[in-house]
C-alpha cells in the first residue's frame, strides 16, 4: 500500500418566507460533474462506509463496518478474519460487526490493502478516521468486544462495559500493524460518534456520549461529574495512546451526545451534538439561550485545556433536531453544522434558500459566526417528504457541500445533476443518496443531485480533491445502484453493500 503522509493529504485539502422549493439555477454556477467511476464494496452480509480520505495519487482510504466473513482482505493485513458475531445473531444495530479499512486504487479497481479490525462481539462503524504526520491511520468506534487487540502501555487495556466502550486505535499506513489500541470507558454505556480529530502534534481527540458514572475524566476540566442520564464527553489522548491529556463531560440534567469535533490552530475545540437537557450550559449572548423542543442541536467551543466554555448555544424548534455526522470549521472560525429537523419553527435566517419546512422532516444547514454569538445563516433544504444531511465540507471557492439522503421526488436538483430523478425506495425509511452545494451565505443552491437505485441509498460522507474531484461513500441496498464498467465490484453481494463514487468536474 503506497500511503501518503498526513501533511500531504491535508494539503489537498429571502426576506420572503419560502413556501415552495428554490428554483434550480440554470447554469449551476459552474458546478457540473460526471461520474468517473462508481463501485460497490462488500461481501455476502452487510457493509457501510462512513469515512473517506483521498490520497495525492487519487486513491482513497475508506473506513466502515461489516458483518461479512468474505471481504477481499489482502496479504499481510493486520486482521485477515472476521471475528464478530455471525450473521443471524440478531439486529445488526445491536449485535454483529467488525470495523474494516480499505485502500482503493485511483480508478476504483485495485484493492491495495484491506483489513478487518475488531473482537468477538461487535464493533460499530468507523465513526472517525484521520492520519497522523507519518500517514498512520487513527480510527474510533463503539465496541462490545472484551477481547480487542489492545497494546502494551495503552491507556485502558480492559473493557469497562457492558453494553459498550469507546475504542481508539492507530494502524500503520499499510494496514499491516496495530501501533496502539485502547478502550475508553467506564462500567456503563459509552459510545463515540461523529468523527475524531488529530492535531499537528498527533494528539487524538474523540467525542461521544457516556452513561457511566465512572467515565474517566481529568482534574481541572469543565465538568467531571455526571449531571443527567447521559452526558456528552470529549477526550484528548496522547499521541501514543498511553494516556489522557484531558477528558471532560459536557451536559445538563437530561440526555446529551456529541456528533463531531474540530480543533483550530490555537488548540480550541469546536463540538456539536444534540441534547434533551433544558439546562445545557449555554453562554451569555448565545443566539438561542433556551431549549425549544424535545431535542435540540447544540454547538459549543472549549478552551484548549477544556477548563471552560468559550461559547455554547442551542439550535432548534419545538419538535426534534438531531445534529449529524460531523461539523466543519471554516478558516475564519465560523462553524458549519448539518442535520435533520422535524420543527416547522426551526430558526432560519432572512436570506436562507428555504425558510419553510416542506415535508415530514427536513435537512438543515447552519453557519455559526466565530465566537458563537450569531447565526450567519440557517436554512432548511428538502422536498415534500424527508431528508437529512451530513458532512458539511467547504471547497476552495468557499462553497459548502453536504450529503445525505432524501425520500422526496421533488428534491431541488439542478441542471447538470448526475441523476435528475428519484430512483425509488423499497422500505419505510429508504431514500436516495443526495449531494448538494450551497453558496457561502446559504442563499443559493449551486448544485444538487440524487444518487441511487430502487432500494435504500445513503451518502454518509464526502471528500473534495485538489482539482475539484468529489468522493462520495455510503451504503446501498439497491440492486441497480449506478456503478461503472471495470470497477472492483459492479453489484451488491449482500443485503446491503457499501459504495464509493468519484465525481469529476465537467468544464
Amino acid at each position: 500500500m503506497r500511503s501518503p503522509t498526513r501533511a500531504a493529504v491535508l494539503a489537498l485539502a429571502t426576506v420572503l418566507v419560502l413556501t415552495s422549493l428554490p428554483a434550480a439555477p440554470a447554469a449551476a454556477e459552474g458546478y457540473r460533474y460526471r461520474v468517473a467511476w462508481a463501485t460497490c464494496i462488500g461481501g455476502s452480509g452487510y457493509e457501510q462506509i462512513r469515512e473517506v480520505i483521498p490520497c495525492p495519487d487519487g486513491s482513497v482510504l475508506l473506513g466502515g463496518q461489516t458483518n461479512s466473513s468474505d471481504l477481499p482482505v489482502t496479504e499481510g493485513c493486520f486482521q485477515k478474519q472476521y471475528r464478530g458475531e455471525p450473521m443471524g445473531s440478531g439486529h445488526g444495530g445491536v449485535v454483529m460487526g467488525d470495523c474494516f479499512l480499505m485502500h482503493l486504487g485511483p480508478d476504483g479497481r485495485e484493492v491495495r490493502a484491506c483489513t478487518y479490525f475488531g473482537g468477538s462481539k461487535q464493533e460499530r462503524n468507523v465513526y472517525g478516521m484521520a492520519l497522523d504526520r507519518a500517514g498512520n491511520v487513527v480510527i474510533t468506534s463503539a465496541t462490545r468486544s472484551a477481547d480487542l487487540p489492545t497494546t502494551e502501555g495503552a491507556f485502558q487495556r480492559t473493557y469497562g462495559g457492558p453494553p459498550a466502550d469507546w475504542m481508539v486505535a492507530k494502524l500503520s499506513a499499510d494496514l499491516t500493524r496495530c501501533l496502539w489500541c485502547t478502550y475508553v470507558g467506564g462500567s456503563g454505556d459509552d459510545f463515540p460518534r461523529g468523527g475524531l480529530a488529530v492535531d499537528d502534534t498527533d494528539h487524538v481527540y474523540v467525542v461521544g456520549g457516556t452513561a457511566s458514572p465512572n467515565f474517566p475524566t481529568t482534574a481541572g476540566v469543565l465538568q467531571r461529574e455526571s449531571r443527567g442520564e447521559r452526558d456528552a464527553a470529549i477526550v484528548k489522548l496522547k499521541p501514543d495512546g498511553s494516556g489522557l491529556v484531558w477528558a471532560t463531560r459536557l451536559g445538563g440534567g437530561g440526555w446529551d451526545g456529541l456528533m463531531g469535533i474540530r480543533v483550530d490552530p490555537a488548540g480550541r475545540c469546536h463540538v456539536a451534538g444534540h441534547t434533551r437537557s433544558t439546562d445545557f450550559p449555554v453562554t451569555p449572548g448565545a443566539p438561542q439561550a433556551a431549549c425549544s423542543g424535545k431535542s435540540d442541536a447544540f454547538l459549543a467551543g472549549l478552551a484548549p485545556d477544556a477548563s471552560r466554555l468559550l461559547y455554547a448555544t442551542y439550535l432548534g424548534g419545538r419538535d426534534n433536531e438531531f445534529a449529524e455526522h460531523r461539523l466543519a470549521l471554516m478558516p475564519g472560525g465560523d462553524v458549519l453544522l448539518s442535520g435533520v429537523t422535524l420543527s416547522p419553527d426551526f430558526p432560519t435566517t432572512g436570506r436562507a434558500v428555504q425558510r419553510a419546512l416542506a415535508g415530514k422532516n427536513g435537512g438543515f444547514l447552519a453557519r455559526l459566526s466565530a465566537g458563537g454569538k450569531r447565526l450567519a445563516f440557517s436554512t432548511f433544504l428538502g422536498g415534500g417528504d424527508a431528508e437529512f444531511f451530513l458532512m458539511p465540507t467547504v471547497d476552495a471557492r468557499g462553497n459548502i457541500f453536504i450529503c445525505g439522503t432524501s425520500r422526496s421526488e421533488d428534491f431541488p436538483v439542478t441542471d447538470g445533476a448526475v441523476q435528475t430523478t428519484f430512483g425509488g425506495a423499497s422500505g419505510k425509511w429508504d431514500g436516495d443518496g443526495v449531494l448538494a452545494i450551497l453558496s457561502p451565505d446559504g442563499s443559493r443552491v449551486l448544485y444538487a443531485t440524487y444518487l441511487g437505485g430502487k432500494g435504500g441509498d445513503l451518502v454518509r460522507s464526502l471528500a473534495i480533491g485538489p482539482k475539484g474531484e468529489v468522493w462520495l461513500v455510503g451504503n446501498t441496498a439497491s440492486a441497480d445502484f449506478p456503478t461503472t464498467e471495470g470497477v472492483h465490484q459492479r453489484r451488491c453481494r449482500g443485503e446491503c453493500d457499501a459504495f464509493c463514487v468519484k465525481l469529476v468536474p465537467v468544464p
